[in-house]
């Protein structure tokens, strides 16, 4: 009688550890997805994560809605010995012009821009210039949505967006 009890809690001991075990299997699996959702590059020293999880497709809204989307967070490490300037630049997946000068950018929530009246970089448009002191991280955020005067006719593609950093 004293074995069969000793054998019961074995039993409910080795199940409770197994449960445990595959606990951790699918948090593990889960967590690295969810990491998989950031595209993660490393240029000359520079590590960047996009997390772009959040972007939905552009939708009409007026400045003050734009700013209150959720966006793209853009991470920039600096590793390197010394301070790095670079800029921020935002690649559109269309080049029709017509649909470009409807779509209002926002970059870090301090200003608002039309995309096609930004400065050009190859096939993207500059949001920004900055300076990373070395061993510094800072963090963007990129907004971006059509203008309220947007004719329904120009919203039939889904644009999406490529963001690159561009070492001066």
């Amino acid at each position: 009688m004293v074995v069969s009890e000793q054998l019961k809690k074995q039993i409910v001991i080795e199940v409770l550890a197994l449960v445990f075990l595959i606990g951790v299997i699918l948090y593990a699996i889960f967590a690295i997805h969810k990491s998989n959702d950031n595209k993660i590059t490393s240029i000359q020293g520079m590590v960047i994560v996009v997390d772009d999880t959040n972007m939905k497709s552009l939708e009409k809204h007026s400045d003050g809605e734009g700013l209150e989307t959720e966006g793209v967070k853009y991470t920039v490490t600096n590793n390197n010995p010394n301070d790095v300037d670079y800029d921020l630049v935002i690649i559109p997946s269309i080049h029709d012009e017509e649909v470009l000068k409807q779509i209002r950018v926002s970059a870090d929530d301090l200003y608002v821009a039309n995309l096609t009246e930004l400065p050009r970089n190859g096939s993207g448009y500059v949001l920004s210039s900055y300076t990373l002191k070395s061993g510094y991280t800072k963090v963007h955020l990129i907004k971006a949505w059509f203008m309220l005067s947007t004719p329904d006719s120009l919203l039939k593609d889904k644009i999406t967006f490529e963001y690159r950093l561009e070492k001066k």
